[in-house]
């Protein structure tokens, strides 16, 4: 299975994935829209962001993010064998000096790695009832700069999820069967 890069300088480019039944990758018109509302929230992704992409699976949003000009893209999988495509995927675009790939749980990284991150990527596997446990962890371990934003990919119809709105800002979504949530912290 192919997959093409919808923006920046990789625009048009694909790049071979394993074909899975437990893999989705994120669609390219709500990366198109994920970006877009970055770009229109002046949150865009510069020669400064370091982008952290969790459960990375093809690695497509850390792509988009390196081909809109990231400082760093951090690929967060567990997969041992879709870390090894990622890498090989990097190879062929010659990005393998702006990026890292985390095999491990995300759980895992979350509780180790000492990052600051400008901008965040959740989508976890289908019907995944932990995301509040994510942000717990990336609040509590600081991985989010002060200007940063998460951007949380989930079914339209999941319930799992309870807004924090006390600590982070939301703008939500819709695309399809697709809910996407941006959340930036509450400037004091």
């Amino acid at each position: 299975m192919n997959i093409r890069i919808s923006g920046g300088y990789l625009k048009g480019r694909r790049f071979s994935v394993e074909k899975s039944s437990t893999l989705r990758p994120t669609m390219e018109s709500t990366r198109l829209t994920i970006f877009s509302v970055l770009n229109s929230s002046s949150k865009s992704i510069t020669e400064e962001s370091v982008f952290i992409d969790l459960y990375s699976g093809t690695g497509i949003m850390g792509f988009e993010a390196l081909s809109r000009g990231a400082k760093k893209v951090i690929f967060v999988e567990k997969n041992k064998n879709l870390c090894t495509k990622i890498s090989d995927n990097l190879e062929k675009f010659d990005l393998i000096a702006k990026s890292e790939i985390i095999c491990s749980p995300v759980y895992s990284f979350l509780n180790f790695k000492n990052i600051k991150a400008s901008h965040i990527f959740a989508d976890p596997p289908y019907r995944f009832k932990e995301y509040n446990k994510i942000l717990q962890q990336i609040e509590l371990n600081q991985f989010l700069n002060n200007n940063g934003v998460i951007i949380l990919e989930m079914d339209n119809n999941s319930k799992e999820f309870v807004y924090q709105k006390e600590l982070y800002d939301f703008d939500d979504r819709s695309k399809g069967g697709t809910k996407i949530i941006f959340m930036k912290r509450k400037s004091d």
